[in-house]
């Protein structure tokens, strides 16, 4: 049997969010962990290639997850509103370097981490246009500051207008 290759990119030398090539849109997607672990967040942030700010969202748990884990669950997450809101062309940037390489692995872990991995695979499977790739977090900084803020919302939490604590971060994103 032959599997499918799930399209998973890695990008090492980008230090700065770059915007997508035109007709594409960009999503930056991070976690974050509290209180020792037993709450995780995640957020994230569609952009256009204008870098117009498309869409955030913010969501949080109470759960004794591993960050590993709580980084597979936001982009589970990401991939799901991506299709929900009828998005095409999308690439999604993470800065976890092991959720990258395990999704472009043929192996898949026999615990949690791997099932959301295969989630992710599965999704990714049935949309060709959707890539993930790896960046550094120095790239990330918007989708981890909504991570970082994500308590202070109700969950799940989106929005479609840059917040006024996001506006000056993103304008130093783009320079």
């Amino acid at each position: 049997m032959q599997r499918a290759r799930v399209p998973v990119h890695n990008i090492n030398s980008v230090h700065t969010w770059l915007k997508p090539p035109v007709g594409k849109i960009k999503c930056n997607v991070d976690a974050a962990s509290f209180n020792n672990n037993s709450i995780m967040g995640h957020g994230m942030c569609f952009r256009d290639s204008t870098r117009s700010f498309l869409l955030g969202k913010s969501d949080f748990s109470h759960s004794s997850a591993t960050v590993l884990e709580a980084e597979s669950l936001g982009l589970l997450d990401v991939i799901q509103v991506a299709i929900s809101y009828g998005m095409h062309d999308v690439l999604f940037e993470i800065d976890s370097k092991v959720m990258s390489d395990a999704l472009a692995s043929t192996a898949t872990p026999t615990n949690e981490f791997g099932d959301l991995v295969s989630q992710c695979r599965s999704l990714l499977l049935i949309r060709p246009d959707f890539v993930v790739s790896y960046i550094r977090r120095q790239a990330n900084r918007v989708a981890h500051s909504i991570a970082r803020a994500s308590l202070s919302r109700p969950s799940p939490h989106i929005f479609h207008h840059v917040t006024s604590t996001m506006y000056q971060l993103i304008l130093n994103e783009m320079n």
